[in-house]
């Protein structure tokens, strides 16, 4: 386990003045990530998981929220709100086998947070966290329909290059220029 990554926890500042704190996930936070699953727009979800799912497995969940921090990284993001914090994005990484130095990355952000800057703020933590892991590519792979992703991509200034087949756009982005 990379215990620094394990720790992992940073404040950002939204565009609107809000705040937005951004974790290691933890498997206590299980229900919480089943809770923000089942809130999710059909849309969302097939955007994520590439068909539509009603609900999230125990295998499901115990793989998403119990992560080595070393092969598997994920985090929160969660909006300060008041003296309470909701969460609003998860983001992970996680690296191929046999390929050390590429990874896989997911961003899923609340339906009513999207476009607000949480999606660019969560990959910035991503690259930091495979940078930190010797990462020298990370791939998404997205529904061809998915823009966002794209335009979140191609907003990070890194160089990358994209292929669709089958429906899905596989995104690589270089991490070392």
């Amino acid at each position: 386990m990379n215990s620094t990554l394990a720790s992992y926890k940073t404040s950002e500042i939204l565009s609107d003045g809000r705040n937005v704190h951004l974790r290691a996930i933890r498997p206590s936070d299980r229900e919480m990530l089943r809770e923000q699953f089942l809130k999710l727009s059909k849309a969302s979800v097939r955007d994520r998981f590439f068909s539509l799912k009603l609900d999230l497995t125990a295998d499901e969940l115990t793989y998403f929220t119990e992560v080595d921090f070393n092969h598997h990284v994920a985090l929160v993001a969660e909006l300060e709100s008041g003296s309470e914090r909701e969460p609003v994005a998860v983001g992970r990484l996680v690296r191929k086998s046999g390929e050390p130095d590429n990874a896989e990355i997911a961003i899923t952000v609340a339906d009513a947070m999207q476009g607000k800057g949480i999606g660019k703020i969560m990959l910035k933590h991503l690259i930091d966290c495979a940078r930190q892991l010797g990462v020298r590519h990370m791939d998404a792979s997205v529904m061809a329909g998915n823009t966002r992703m794209m335009k979140l991509i191609r907003k990070s200034g890194l160089p990358y290059i994209s292929r669709l087949e089958d429906g899905v756009q596989t995104i690589s982005v270089n991490l070392c220029a």
